[in-house]
Formats: C-alpha cells, sequence, structure tokens
C-alpha cells in the first residue's frame, strides 16, 4: 500500500482577520478528524481500512493522476491512524 498523511485538514469559516500589518485572511477552522489517502491496497488492507474509507464530495487532496483510484481514509486521531500499524515511527537515537 502506498499512503500519504494529509493530517487536519483546514477550511475557511466565511470570516476574514486582519494581522498586525493590517492584512487581511480568512479565519480557519479544522474539519474534524484525521485524514490519510492511500492507493495500491490489497484485499486485507482494504479490510482493515474498511471502517475509515469516506467518498468526499469534493477532495482537499489526491494522487496526481490516480483520481479514480485514490482511496480516502478518515481516522478519529492520529492515535488510531498508527494502532493499524501501517506507519512505522522511528524512535530517535540520541
Amino acid at each position: 500500500m502506498i499512503y500519504e498523511i494529509i493530517g487536519i485538514i483546514y477550511k475557511p469559516t466565511g470570516n476574514m482577520l486582519t494581522d498586525s500589518e493590517g492584512n487581511e485572511y480568512p479565519e480557519m477552522q479544522p474539519v474534524e478528524g484525521y485524514h490519510v489517502n492511500a492507493l495500491d491496497l490489497t484485499e486485507e488492507d482494504r479490510q482493515k481500512l474498511e471502517p475509515y474509507i469516506i467518498q468526499p464530495k469534493t477532495p482537499y487532496c489526491i494522487f496526481a493522476g490516480r483520481e479514480k483510484d485514490t482511496v480516502f481514509l478518515k481516522f478519529n486521531s492520529r492515535e488510531e491512524w498508527l494502532a493499524l500499524g501501517f506507519e512505522k515511527i522511528e524512535e530517535e537515537v540520541i
């Protein structure tokens, strides 16, 4: 399986804010969940990830040239994603 961590997605609230220099910018709020995109799932991967597969109306991000087979995953948290064992975290060596 190939995957890309999207993480937390932010969307505009519709309100504009102003920074200390007078520049306006959109206020953003997080979209619920922790997001990952995947490709080339084995049948075993698909079964394990089935509860997390979503079908967004307007995807935030897709794999270039793979619009039709990008699998969109949504978890409650990064910890939930990590618990499945797909992403390996390297421990810091001191």
